[in-house]
């Protein structure tokens, strides 16, 4: 391995792990990969670089690495990814769907987008007079379902919708409000939210028609 002095980047050759291929001594330190203490050190470099101070002896050669404190990134970039990251958290909760019990069946709706396009067309229908309609619980049968059972179906995944992405909204606001990176890396889809925004959240959902069965 070759170390830069200036950037403290990296350069490991498979084929020479114990030779110093360096072009120069001025500009780069040596560490030999064939002996144990070499490759400790090679670990450590890796790890840190290029956040560390060299520790050489007494021949300028390189001995130890003593790390250094890597500078915060940017709050806005941890923001976005993390927003990005409670986002697909989100729509994989509402793809996951919920668990249902009707008068003829029980069981699991998955929610995917085709689902819920097959599942407004089946209340649409409903609406519209028709006394059932043909869908299915996750891993069963096709079978036609009663309007009522339709109509339930749809507003327990309406209210499934609702509760996800009403919450992954109030992630979102405490992620913004957040005033450092560490704060921001602790928040994860499903922690609690903080009492402010739980106390929001629970207002909302509990204004909500409990009819509403719009997706």
């Amino acid at each position: 391995m070759l170390v830069d002095k200036q950037n403290k980047s990296y350069c490991i050759r498979p084929d020479k792990p114990d030779v110093n291929w360096a072009p120069d001594d001025e500009n780069y330190l040596f560490v030999n990969e064939s002996t144990k203490e070499g490759r400790v050190l090679m670990d450590k470099i890796i790890q840190h670089a290029p956040y560390f101070d060299f520790v050489l002896d007494e021949h300028n050669q390189l001995v130890d690495i003593t790390p250094t404190e890597r500078p915060e990134e940017a709050l806005e970039a941890v923001q976005s990814a993390k927003l990005a990251e409670l986002s697909a958290a989100c729509s994989q909760a509402i793809i996951a769907g919920c668990d249902v019990e009707l008068s003829a069946a029980s069981g699991n709706i998955s929610l995917t987008a085709e689902d819920q396009i097959n599942l407004t067309a089946a209340l649409n229908a409903v609406k519209q007079g028709a006394a059932g309609y043909p869908y299915h619980l996750d891993g069963q049968l096709c079978a036609v379902f009663s309007a009522a059972d339709i109509r339930q179906l749809a507003q327990a995944a309406a209210s499934h919708k609702l509760y996800h992405t009403t919450y992954y909204n109030h992630l979102a606001a405490w992620v913004r409000c957040s005033e450092t990176a560490e704060e921001v890396q602790a928040i994860t889809y499903g922690t609690a939210l903080p009492e402010d925004l739980a106390a929001n959240m629970a207002n909302i959902l509990g204004g909500v028609e409990t009819e509403n069965e719009e997706l």
